[in-house]
């Protein structure tokens, strides 16, 4: 009978359940374009006003958010780098390194919580 409910079961594999999918960049004027911004911040499950915030406050410019785009008013060639800070800081657990985290506000402070290894860390935004 053991043999039966172990055939059923789904074996685990070495798999993330976030899948981090990559920006997609395009320049107009003076004007950088990240056109799938909504879909980025859905696959790391952030708010994008947070992560739009953090990216005008590192790139010294100001944006909006239009129809699931981030438009930026500088043209940039050092977004990528950016969002990659971005992930290190908010997104990848500081412990074992997986992106299953979730981002709380606990009283005046943001705390990063995995729910992959259950730690807990205090960020600054």
């Amino acid at each position: 009978m053991l043999n039966k409910v172990y055939e059923k079961v789904k074996k685990g594999g070495a798999k993330n359940r976030v899948n981090i999918i990559k920006v997609n960049t395009s320049f107009n004027g003076n004007k950088t374009i990240i056109s799938n911004f909504e879909k980025f911040c859905s696959s790391i499950r952030r708010d994008k006003k947070h992560v739009a915030k953090f990216l005008y406050r590192e790139l010294a410019t100001s944006g909006s958010v239009e129809g699931g785009k981030l438009i930026l008013q500088t043209r940039s060639p050092i977004i990528e780098d950016k969002i990659q800070k971005y992930l290190k800081n908010f997104v990848y657990c500081h412990e074992c390194g997986k992106p299953d985290t979730i981002l709380q506000k606990e009283d005046r402070f943001y705390v990063l919580k995995c729910e992959a290894c259950g730690a807990r860390r205090r960020v600054k935004l």
